[in-house]
């Protein structure tokens, strides 16, 4: 559902029916009471609305004075009312937020493995931010109309509804979704979102916010594959600044948290076609040629080996997490043919 629209454009279509209602009124009152053809009793009630200025196209009975005085007292004001409520509609830039609501909902309708973000709060515009650098498709919804309005604002695909009702999911295209991300206050909503969302499509993976170890448990026995509790995290990543400051400031330094460095660490899932498949991480150009730390390698079970030794062989949907500048790491993307993992 589009965000409702706002009290101008409200507005503009009660001015236009009214105008429109005078108008039908006009020319059927003039038919009948002076017996004019439909063209001549339209005329007459244009020029009267208008105040244009013409004589009557003819002389009028006194019934027709009377209902000329009636369509002058209401239409002139609300034609008046009428034109002066389609500029400011114009003015305020109306026409232009219509507009870029279409071009936001063929945007939405095109979206193909996205991600989906339940809900625009402090966690949720942190994530699809994060997104919208990386280049990634994504899209947010939002059940309070202002942030949604907010939003529309600065042209994010999001769509006013509520994440745990099935046909919000299905316009947000879930069944086209790579993922989604319950980020929502509540763990018991979150648990909602998952179960509904695993119905519509098994194959999603899920990402969902948590308040308590407890709430974990029962947010995985939903069905999300990754539970997240930002308290948690937060409590242990300050515990660990007083008790290994060494050790974060290199995850930071990894993960690109600290401003003006460039090392960045990265995943890439090797395709099939990748020049990299049957050579080891000796033969390859990684570690030598790019100059990349390799910290882990994954396989398609899952199985995580760090720091891979030299004669480790590259085979097809690997994933390799590397450390390295930017540019060596851009380097491995197009090596890998593949995209992060």
């Amino acid at each position: 559902m589009a965000v409702k629209e706002s009290a101008a454009l409200t507005k503009l279509r009660y001015v236009t029916a009214l105008i429109i209602i005078i108008f039908i009124t006009g020319t059927f009152g003039f038919h009948i009471i002076e017996d004019w053809s439909f063209l001549d009793a339209f005329f007459m009630t244009l020029i009267t609305i208008t105040t244009i200025g013409y004589r009557e196209i003819r002389p009028l009975s006194d019934t027709g004075k009377i209902f000329d005085i009636f369509i002058i007292i209401l239409g002139v004001g609300s034609a008046t009312y009428g034109f002066a409520s389609i500029a400011r509609f114009i003015v305020e830039g109306e026409v232009q937020r219509i507009l870029g609501r279409r071009r936001l909902d063929k945007t939405i309708t095109r979206l193909q493995r996205h991600y989906i973000i339940c809900g625009n709060g402090r966690i949720g515009s942190l994530i699809w931010k994060e997104l919208h650098a990386a280049g990634k498709p994504f899209l947010v919804i939002e059940s309070d109309q202002e942030t949604a309005l907010e939003m529309e604002r600065e042209s994010i695909p999001h769509i006013l509804g509520d994440a745990t009702k099935e046909e919000t999911l299905m316009r947000a295209g879930i069944l086209r979704a790579k993922g989604l991300i319950a980020t929502a206050s509540s763990d018991v909503t979150n648990v909602y979102i998952t179960l509904i969302a695993k119905e519509l499509n098994p194959d999603i993976f899920i990402l969902a916010r948590a308040a308590t170890e407890e709430s974990i448990k029962n947010i995985k026995r939903a069905g999300a594959d990754k539970v997240i509790s930002p308290y948690l995290i937060g409590g242990r990543h300050m515990a660990n600044i007083i008790l290994k400051p060494s050790v974060v400031d290199f995850i930071e330094l990894a993960t690109g948290e600290q401003e003006d460095i460039h090392i960045q660490m990265e995943g890439f899932k090797v395709k099939p076609t990748s020049s990299l498949i049957g050579t080891t991480l000796r033969e390859s150009p990684i570690r030598k040629g790019l100059g990349l730390i390799v910290v882990a390698i994954k396989d398609l079970e899952g199985r995580m080996c760090f720091n891979p030794p030299a004669d480790f062989l590259i085979t097809p949907g690997a994933v390799l997490i590397c450390i390295g500048d930017q540019e060596a790491l851009l380097a491995l993307k197009r090596l890998a043919g593949g995209e992060k993992a």
